[in-house]
């Protein structure tokens, strides 16, 4: 068997051989080009019908612009709409506009037309002759080729159908730019082209609408180069704003009655005629529209409204195989890789063009199924078949759960997963329910939903109503008291517009978040396909210096694989690659991911805020006891601290409180509630009696019964709750229970001690959550009807303080540890709470988010309203002279910059600030947020965000579910396994899944750009890796190509991946910057490295007595397999392949970030291999077994050579010379080893070692300095010399070498004769018999063109 083809005989030299197409008048050429201008005309006339019929009856879009950010106003009058929509009045009946976010929506009409369809069926067919062209091309290349050993794997055929390579070539040439071009613009518009084919018209005769949505994102940068915002710029005016923002093309459906309408983003759209509406319904805005609406609805009213707001479901359906496979593989990145590879396979590398492509194919396959398997996993999240026991016409009836509508009445049951938002409004004696809501919230302790009053307050789901809602999604553990307590409820929501809907929505279409790294990618590319450009031209003209016999086509193909190589398509995906096993390694310390990019964005985060009980805290309070107040001479006085729990004997108006002031239920036998309720009636020993005929009533181990007449629920707005009780006397009595200082504004001071604050900050002070319990009789001028009839100002008035109550919260054992290693990994822990400043004070001091001898002043609002500022912790501070926020800024401004002094707020101190923008002044100093309602909570996360930092937020789902959903990493600690509550959820309830959440974000986002760097590193040494193969003439052999492409970079690749986060947290954070001085230190440090030991290989090759120059002049470029025997293939192949595969050892090094490479058993397994396996292939005596890579200890050029090339080379006069002697491959050997521990030192001591630290630190100085001028692009200032200089190296360094390659052919001692070209033409006719060369010269002849020598 010979080494290369020799075979097969040309079509036009085989006289048995009939060549299919040897005109353009044939009938295949014939074919093609008349369908070509069938479809060109077709298409052409349908463009200009359609433009004359838009010029004749110019359809506008209609726009919606969407204002508000919660839903419906108060005052909602419908919407402002344009262009063929019309207001709506709210009323209970009538569909609105409803205006959710700050957005503009666009929407046009499309209709169908036979013609237009058939046009686009045309269009379609072309996409798929492009195919069919490939592959007709592709059987004319490799018909009857020879497989015959790895340097003969089908490599080239006898041209049946086309006759010659160069008519091949140019038919191929064509086929692939028009089939690009196609294939882009058409992915490029995917969603539109369809659009392109149907006819604009108005709503009323659309089948379907084209909806363009206003972008929207959060740019998580606030530093980034100026030549990002100039190609931002450029970018906004050269692209149409349509395609800036997300658009969509949906089918219009209609119901069974008739009514039109299409889903966008889980909204249903109504099209009424030429109207468009947003489909919501509202069946009232205060509690008393609710009740005078719980008749129960007719069956005709029922169906009137589902056929306006659609099904009670969430409208998501997971994709069909086909269209998941489609528009996966039609994607710009898949259509960039296989036209790439489309040119390998024309290039006679057939079989390495298919691994790539079965690869490719393989890794779309794995996307495929994972997108399916989420999409069936969300289905299965959002799947609630069930039914209700509804009121319809009057009568009770089972109603699928898909037929509810708003206004239905109906019949709560226990154990029900419940299918809608529901309003409870009726329970006869309990009216109360127990539910489970660790689905929505991830609160794992049942809680209690009410009635609701029959008032006219305004009633919110979302805030004070949620009390009293029943919440889609969430599970009713117990309806009533008992089971002949009915419990009823209207349905306020459905669907998409129900809490669960809403929560689903942030996780199907999430708010898109750029990262640094996202905006600077393009302008990577851009300077990427400028270096390829430039390596385009330079390759063109060295393939055209060593006179090479090579088609231009040919040359064409080599320069486009240039550029192939530095175009990385897998860049996107390289950014991403670090957070896919970090997403598995949390999810086995039981840390549940959402949202993978989330995991990135956590390894930058500057600040992270922490609710404090149940998240620094114990989830559940100790009792501790009640401290109550005792007439004396001098008024009020406190007693000592007592509790029921010891026996101690307590004063009995406080255990009243004690036993009636709380929202306690029964549930199987245990107390459910509120904990800190809970642990309070638990210590006073009482039974609580629930029947469903009367209220419910506590009773005493003695018998003594008090009943529960009405109860005013806890509200964190006024941080109070209150109860009504009657005793067994008839009287009737308020006990009302709340935060110390509201119990204060509540109650007459005269009841109250002269130290009430003292002791209370003192108790707060020691580490308790203080209650304050005040009392008030009604006497016998009020029964049940009249306070019934009492609003909740009225009864919480005039009252007399009784004791406060005191709970122990205590801190969980590794609050601390994890606080700490926040801390020293530079994230600044706050901690924001409901309680308040002082115990939250004390639980910091703990924890250690407020350090040891740190002064922390606390702002609060006194009774006057005004903000002042006093020193927590100290004796006598209640006296001490406030300061006002001035006198703070003026004097304590350089101890709060020392960090010496902290500042806690409060939630009334805090919307004074708000007020003005000294709260961002301050925002850097305050360590504790007390007394802050969820809303506040959700203000402080905005606020971080506002100010350009990346914030964290720790809570266990209650009620900072707000601030969990808005900080860019929020984590739950909930036993579900995936919360929709926050991107992030925690099973181990433990703040150091904050911790572990840092170390992956850090660790996932320097894997990611050390995987980028991998990349980058391996497009610019593949470019320098052509260019000197395109100088010399030579071409790698395949199995050189297959260890770099298939072996290397694949194992190598996805072994950079596997490497763990470190397991202490660093002073630094990972940069996000791909422009960055110290990434790009560390690309082209490594880089230039590489490029002068590159040129000292080279140099010391030339040099060597028995180097021969590889006498290109005798070669074809299109035998690229017969271009790899000689010794500049061996010393750029060994030369570079280790550079390759050090280049992804180094990027591995840990940082401060990862674990050591070392630990990456895979990584030095795969590397250690690699590098013992060719330093072994490389020092070996030639054998068959080196021949497979064609290295140079093999005598290439001896007598009757096998190489067609050193034959001819020999036969026109030069002398066979000798392999490459090992003493030469042992000195190589060990340049290449001293490149390797260069490349190393650079890369550990320079761009991640003590070098780039001192770098960081000045950079971070400049920075500063510019940022308080207000200067732009403050590191391009610093950085633009230095990356001037090192470009300057590159091309003084690329100068060189091209100079010294080019002047030292001259001096070579065994060189290769000037032959002329009469010479190598009389040789291409009458040397040996290669009939590859023949086929060529013959095949130049038929065609008449002249080889250019």
């Amino acid at each position: 068997m010979v080494r290369y083809p020799d075979g097969p005989i040309p079509c036009l030299e085989d006289e048995t051989c009939h060549v299919r197409i040897t005109d353009i008048r044939d009938a295949g050429p014939i074919v093609i080009l008349g369908f070509w201008g069938f479809v060109l005309i077709f298409c052409s006339a349908f463009a200009l019908w359609r433009w004359y019929y838009s010029y004749r009856f110019p359809i506008l879009p209609i726009i919606i612009e969407e204002k508000n950010g919660s839903g419906v106003n108060e005052d909602d009058k419908g919407s402002s709409v344009q262009e063929g929509t019309s207001k709506h009045t709210s009323t209970a009946e009538e569909l609105h506009l409803e205006l959710d976010e700050a957005r503009v929506l666009l929407i046009t009409g499309y209709t169908w037309t036979y013609f237009g369809q058939f046009c686009y069926s045309l269009c379609c067919l072309i996409s798929l002759h492009w195919v069919a062209l490939y592959v007709l091309i592709l059987i004319d290349t490799y018909n009857k080729c020879e497989i015959g050993g790895i340097d003969n794997l089908c490599f080239f055929g006898n041209n049946v159908i086309f006759g010659t390579y160069e008519l091949n070539g140019k038919i191929f040439f064509l086929v692939w730019w028009l089939s690009t071009i196609w294939y882009t613009t058409w992915v490029l518009n995917k969603g539109k082209v369809h659009n392109w084919f149907r006819m604009p018209c108005d709503l009323s005769l659309a089948t379907v609408v084209f909806v363009w949505v206003q972008g929207q994102q959060e740019t998580l940068s606030n530093n980034v180069f100026s030549l990002v915002h100039v190609l931002q710029q450029a970018k906004n005016t050269l692209v149409p704003a349509d395609c800036r923002g997300n658009f969509e093309t949906i089918d219009i459906s209609t119901t069974s009655l008739g009514q039109r309408y299409f889903i966008m983003r889980g909204q249903r759209y109504l099209v009424n005629d030429k109207e468009l509406q947003r489909a919501s319904l509202k069946v009232g805005t205060s509690y008393i529209d609710f009740y005078q609406a719980a008749t129960g609805l007719t069956t005709h009213e029922a169906e009137s409204r589902l056929e306006k707001i659609g099904p009670n479901e969430i409208p998501f359906k997971p994709e069909t195989w086909m269209f998941t496979t489609v528009d996966e593989l039609f994607s710009l990145f898949h259509v960039y890789q296989l036209v790439m590879y489309m040119l390998q396979f024309w290039n006679s590398y057939l079989f390495v063009a298919s691994l790539m492509t079965c690869i490719v194919l393989l890794s779309a396959s794995v996307t495929i199924y994972s997108r399916r398997r989420s999409q069936l996993a969300i289905v299965k999240v959002i799947e609630n078949v069930t039914e209700a026991y509804v009121l319809r016409d009057g009568e009770w009836a089972t109603v699928h759960s898909s037929k509810l509508v708003p206004g239905d009445l109906v019949r709560i049951k226990s154990d029900w997963l419940l299918p809608c938002d529901l309003l409870i409004i009726k329970g006869f004696s309990a009216g109360f329910c127990v539910c489970n809501e660790s689905a929505l919230t991830g609160e794992a302790m049942p809680v209690q939903k009410y009635m609701a009053a029959n008032n006219i307050e305004r009633y919110k789901s979302d805030g004070s109503g949620a009390r009293h809602t029943l919440f889609s999604g969430t599970t009713v553990l117990q309806a009533g008291g008992s089971n002949q307590d009915d419990v009823l409820a209207i349905v306020t929501s459905t669907g998409m517009a129900t809490s669960k809907g809403k929560l689903l929505a942030s996780i199907l279409y999430p708010e898109k978040m750029l990262f640094k790294y996202d905006e600077e990618l393009p302008v990577v590319v851009l300077l990427l396909l400028a270096y390829g450009i430039i390596c385009f031209v330079i390759s063109i003209f060295f393939q055209s210096h060593t006179g090479a016999q090579s088609y231009w086509v040919t040359k064409w193909i080599y320069c486009m694989a240039i550029l192939n190589q530095i175009m990385s398509p897998l860049l996107p995906v390289a950014l991403e690659v670090g957070q896919l096993h970090a997403v598995e390694r949390l999810k086995a310390r039981g840390i549940y991911c959402l949202n993978p990019k989330r995991i990135a964005i956590a390894g930058k985060i500057r600040v992270f805020c922490f609710d404090k009980t149940g998240t620094l805290t114990k989830e559940g309070l100790d009792f501790v006891g009640a401290q109550s107040v005792s007439s004396s001479s001098d008024g009020p006085v406190f007693e000592s601290v007592k509790s029921p729990v010891n026996g101690d004997d307590i004063e009995a108006n406080t255990i009243h409180g004690l036993a009636t002031c709380h929202a306690v239920t029964k549930f199987g036998g245990q107390y459910v509630g509120n904990q800190v309720e809970v642990a309070m009636f638990s210590s006073v020993g009482w039974e609580l009696v629930e029947d469903a005929n009367e209220a419910p009533c506590v009773r005493s181990p003695s018998g003594k019964v008090l009943r529960i007449v009405k109860r005013n629920e806890f509200d964190h707005a006024r941080a109070s709750m209150s109860v009504v009780v009657q005793d067994e006397e008839g009287q009737l009595h308020v006990y009302c229970k709340g935060s110390f200082e509201k119990i204060k504004d509540l109650t007459a001071f005269q009841s109250f001690p002269t130290n009430y604050m003292h002791i209370a900050h003192q108790h707060a002070q020691d580490g308790c959550y203080v209650l304050g319990l005040s009392f008030r009789s009604l006497g016998s001028d009020y029964n049940l009807e009249n306070v019934a009839k009492l609003s909740r100002d009225e009864l919480e008035k005039d009252l007399d303080f009784v004791a406060l109550i005191l709970f122990r919260n205590e801190l969980k054992p590794d609050s601390r540890n994890a606080i700490e290693a926040l801390k020293e990994g530079e994230v600044r822990p706050v901690m924001v709470t409901g309680d308040n400043a002082h115990c939250g004070h004390y639980i910091g001091k703990q924890c250690m988010i407020v350090a040891p001898g740190v002064r922390v002043l606390l702002g609060d609002v006194d009774s006057d309203g005004r903000l002042g500022w006093r020193s927590m912790g100290l004796k006598g501070e209640d006296s001490t002279q406030p300061l006002s926020t001035d006198e703070l800024l003026k004097d304590h401004i350089k101890d709060l910059e020392a960090g010496v002094e902290e500042l806690a707020v409060t939630g009334r101190a805090f919307t004074v600030l708000r007020r003005s923008d000294v709260i961002y002044r301050l925002l850097p100093f305050t360590r504790i947020y007390a007394r802050f309602t969820p809303a506040d909570k959700v203000l402080v996360a905005n606020m971080h965000r506002d100010s350009g930092l990346i914030v964290g937020m720790c809570g266990d789902g209650g009620n900072d579910c707000g601030a969990l959903r808005t900080a860019h990493a929020g984590i739950a600690l909930s036993e579900a396994e995936a919360s929709v509550v926050s991107p992030f959820t925690s099973k181990e309830k433990s703040v150091a899944s904050t911790v572990e959440l840092i170390r992956e974000g850090r660790g996932a986002l320097h894997t990611s750009f050390a995987c980028y760097k991998f990349l980058i590193m391996y497009g610019l040494m593949f470019s320098i890796l052509k260019l000197c193969a395109y100088w010399y003439g030579i071409i790698l052999c395949q199995m050189d190509y297959i260890f770099i492409d298939g072996v290397a970079v694949l194992s190598l690749g996805y072994a950079m991946t596997l490497s763990y986060p470190e397991e202490k947290l660093a002073k630094m954070r990972p940069t996000s910057s791909l422009l960055g001085p110290l990434n790009v230190a560390s690309v082209v440090g490594v880089w230039v490295i590489n490029l002068l030991y590159l040129v000292g290989a080279l140099n010391f090759m030339v040099n060597h007595a028995d180097y021969v120059k590889w006498p290109a002049v005798y070669s074809h470029g299109a035998s690229w397999w017969t271009l790899g025997d000689n010794w500049e293939s061996t010393v750029i192949f060994f030369v570079m392949f280790f550079q390759f595969i050090t280049s992804a050892f180094v990027f591995t090094f840990g940082s401060v970030f990862r674990e050591n490479v070392f630990k990456n058993w895979f990584l030095m397994v795969s590397y250690g291999g690699l590098l013992v396996f060719m330093s072994v292939l490389l020092l070996l005596p030639f054998s068959g077994f080196t021949s497979y890579w064609h290295v140079a200890s093999e005598q290439f050029n001896k007598l009757n050579s096998t190489s067609p090339v050193w034959m001819a080379f020999q036969a026109h006069g030069g002398s066979p010379s000798s392999a490459m002697p090992f003493r030469f491959r042992f000195q190589l050997w060990g340049l290449i080893m001293t490149n390797l521990v260069v490349t190393i030192f650079w890369q550990k001591v320079v761009a991640e070692g003590p070098v780039s630290k001192a770098f960081a630190n000045r950079c971070k100085r400049v920075q500063f300095l510019h940022y308080k001028r207000k200067k732009v692009g403050p590191l391009f200032v610093f950085v633009l010399p230095k990356t001037s200089a090192v470009v300057m190296l590159v091309l003084a360094l690329s100068t060189y070498m091209i100079k010294e390659l080019y002047f030292h052919s001259d001096r070579v001692k065994k060189g290769s004769s000037n032959i002329s070209n009469s010479i190598k033409r009389e040789w291409l006719h009458d040397s040996l018999n290669f009939s590859l060369i023949q086929k060529r010269e013959n095949l130049h002849a038929v065609l008449g063109v002249t080889v250019q020598m």
